[in-house]
């Protein structure tokens, strides 16, 4: 026995000699590639793919004459085109349900989440796209009155301490790099309102044109929404002092579990040409008109989405 153990070890030692550490290294990656399923492997080895949608414009459009172009609801028909073998249906739900849904271990994907670490509840693709940061968009004349008095990008700390400005946002929507300084405020006199159900981010537009709140923080696209879609006043759009220069990748996300873990398997691989198709790229080039950066969107996808690295 010792013998043989001791055979092992040189041979060991002359493929190491001969060969150097790339022999080991390659021949571990050949095998890591041949144990690699593909995306036709799992989708053949696992049930539908659930999408959730919500009818928050513009990442779903679920009506009018721009249904089916909203960023995400084109994301999930190149998606369904690149892995024609994997069954595919869509659900439309409150942004809260969704949230739930994920909690209890349901099996879905929502196609427009912020690109992050898994969590307990969901996993999430590599980078679809990126956003520019989360602004302020309020009444032109709520928007002199606030860089007069905050600055030009917007100090929001300051703002969301003024209680002579109502804040108001859809349930269940985060901004990561934002939910500290509005968590901050939580129980104090400053008031915030948070509306429930379904199409509730075109609600918040509309109390806002209203004057019942008078801001809220969404990205410039939403804005871009409402000025192609509404015969109202343009509302107006601020930069954020505290996410300057900033941006948001986007991702798909999937329940954390073993068939959510096949989902984004089989997505992460066709997503190189989910990226760069046409019909995506187009839905992106639409809604990203307004570029606040002096480079275009597509240069910037590039660089900051498909040469991303962990």
């Amino acid at each position: 026995m010792h013998q043989i153990l001791r055979n092992i070890f040189i041979l060991a030692l002359l493929n190491l000699f001969l060969f150097g550490p790339s022999f080991a290294v390659s021949a571990t990656s050949a095998v890591q590639q041949q144990n690699q399923p593909t995306a036709s492997v799992i989708a053949e080895n696992t049930a539908t793919l659930e999408w959730v949608i919500n009818t928050a414009p513009p990442f779903h459009i679920v009506s009018g004459k721009l249904e089916g172009q909203g960023i995400c609801d084109v994301l999930i028909d190149v998606i369904d085109e690149a892995i024609p073998e994997l069954k595919s249906n869509r659900t439309v739900f409150p942004s809260t349900r969704i949230t739930q849904q994920f909690d209890r271990n349901q099996n879905q994907c929502f196609p427009c989440m912020i690109h992050r670490p898994t969590s307990t509840s969901a996993t999430y693709t590599e980078p679809t796209h990126f956003y520019y940061p989360h602004g302020i968009i309020t009444t032109q004349e709520h928007a002199a009155a606030m860089v007069v008095k905050y600055g030009s990008p917007v100090s929001l700390e300051s703002l969301v301490r003024d209680s002579n400005f109502q804040l108001g946002y859809p349930a269940g929507r985060r901004y990561p790099s934002l939910q500290h300084i509005i968590d901050g405020f939580a129980g104090t006199e400053i008031t915030r309102v948070v509306h429930t159900g379904e199409n509730a981010t075109a609600a918040i537009l509309a109390m806002i044109k209203t004057g019942r709140i008078d801001y809220t923080i969404d990205y410039q696209i939403l804005n871009n929404f409402d000025a192609s879609t509404s015969n109202t006043a343009p509302l107006a759009f601020l930069p954020i002092a505290e996410t300057k220069d900033s941006y948001v990748l986007g991702a798909i996300g999937c329940t954390n579990n073993e068939w959510g873990q096949n989902m984004v398997n089989a997505i992460n691989q066709v997503l190189p040409q989910v990226r760069q198709n046409s019909k995506f790229l187009d839905t992106l080039d639409l809604w990203f008109r307004n570029n606040p950066e002096p480079e275009p969107y597509r240069e910037l996808l590039r660089s900051r989405v498909w040469q991303y690295a962990h």
